[in-house]
């Protein structure tokens, strides 16, 4: 996902490759965008992460590169 898109898929379904095959062959999940986050490493280059979380009501949260988060026309 680029960063222009981020503000028009807030809290919106988006997809990422959790990397765990589910019966049907397919590693590919949705979640719901939650927020983008802007980070500085040792070196000082900044990259952004994205927050995402599970939509089948669980409550678990996922922090993963935002180049990974994947728009429903790139899966």
């Amino acid at each position: 996902m680029e960063l222009s898109q981020v503000k028009s898929r807030l809290n919106r379904l988006v997809y990422y490759d959790t990397g765990q095959i589910d019966l049907n062959g397919c590693s590919i999940k949705d979640f719901i965008l939650t927020a983008c986050i802007l980070r500085k490493n040792k070196k000082g280059a900044y990259y952004y992460e994205a927050e995402i979380k599970e939509t089948n009501g669980g409550k678990g949260l996922l922090i993963v590169p935002l180049e990974k988060v994947l728009n429903i026309n790139e899966v």
